[in-house]
């Protein structure tokens, strides 16, 4: 499963910052918080940061969480994770589910505090008790693998299923995953690309990966290029060096396109080939486009 891959757990807590910064979780704001939460959507992030300390300082749950995220996020302050710490920690011993969900982050990756998984597994699981679509996320992931906790595939199932009900589509993409190898369930293609869809339409990169595959191949749907093409070039566009790799390859020979790029093939095949990950084929491609062979980057 790719779930616990650090390049995803990464890109999870990025998106769970940026949920919190943009101003778009669900709670009870008013006052400075609301007006922070304009500044920063104009990346006023001084007057933000400003904002939201007026809140926390008056023992706002909220503004303390905004301003663990500035400290986080490096927002309008240097950042600082062991003030992020701290302010979460507020936040969090006031029954703020996304601050507990947020202090757990840090103590699963070490970050601002010392590394304690069984802390992290306490704070999920507190945080998902009261419907936290992320906590959910990261208290299913500790169950499958028994991370700070005993291994639990039921209950790690079931909190999985509970995360992408709510909306969470890394949740939503494991479940994909588990449909379409049957790990943990029955195999199902037609579940498969229906949670596979639901965390596509929300940008997830690694969804648009995996239904790209599936309708290039005509598994579970109709075949069709056209489809699989704009799904790699979704994915590839955020990153996803797989995508990068299949894209260019759509460039190379036009499938799925109304015209072949070579340029744009060798442009993809590039990005795709910074990454260690990238498969070997890609290199060979770019060796037979005359395309310059840059070293990959490390992790």
């Amino acid at each position: 499963m790719v779930y616990y891959k650090a390049r995803i757990l990464s890109a999870v807590r990025a998106f769970a910052v940026g949920l919190f910064v943009a101003g778009t979780i669900v709670g009870a704001k008013a006052g400075p918080n609301d007006e922070g939460d304009k500044a920063l959507a104009a990346q006023n992030y001084d007057r933000a940061m400003v904002l939201y300390r007026q809140a926390a300082d008056r023992n706002d749950p909220w503004g303390q969480v905004n301003v663990g995220k500035m400290y986080e996020n490096g927002q309008g302050v240097a950042t600082n994770p062991k003030l992020a710490a701290v302010w979460y920690a507020k936040a969090a011993g006031q029954g703020n589910d996304w601050a507990q969900n947020s202090l757990g982050s840090l103590y699963e990756n070490g970050s601002g505090v010392p590394k304690d998984l069984a802390k992290a597994a306490a704070l999920y699981k507190k945080s998902a008790a009261k419907g936290n679509n992320w906590a959910l996320y990261n208290l299913a992931r500790f169950q499958a693998d028994g991370i700070g906790m005993a291994v639990s595939p039921a209950e790690s199932l079931k909190n999985f299923r509970k995360a992408a009900e709510l909306g969470n589509s890394w949740a939503q993409y494991t479940l994909g995953d588990k449909y379409a190898t049957g790990t943990g369930v029955s195999p199902s293609y037609p579940i498969a690309i229906a949670w596979y869809k639901k965390a596509a339409d929300q940008g997830n990169a690694w969804s648009q990966f995996k239904l790209a595959q599936f309708y290039e191949k005509g598994t579970g749907v109709v075949q069709n290029d056209a489809t699989a093409a704009k799904l790699y070039k979704a994915s590839a566009d955020q990153g996803n060096h797989l995508a990068q790799a299949s894209y260019g390859l759509a460039l190379e020979t036009g499938k799925g396109l109304k015209r072949w790029n070579k340029a744009e093939a060798v442009r993809y095949y590039k990005l795709a080939v910074a990454n260690p990950g990238a498969p070997a084929w890609v290199m060979q491609r770019l060796t037979a486009l005359d395309g310059a062979q840059p070293k990959p980057t490390a992790n």
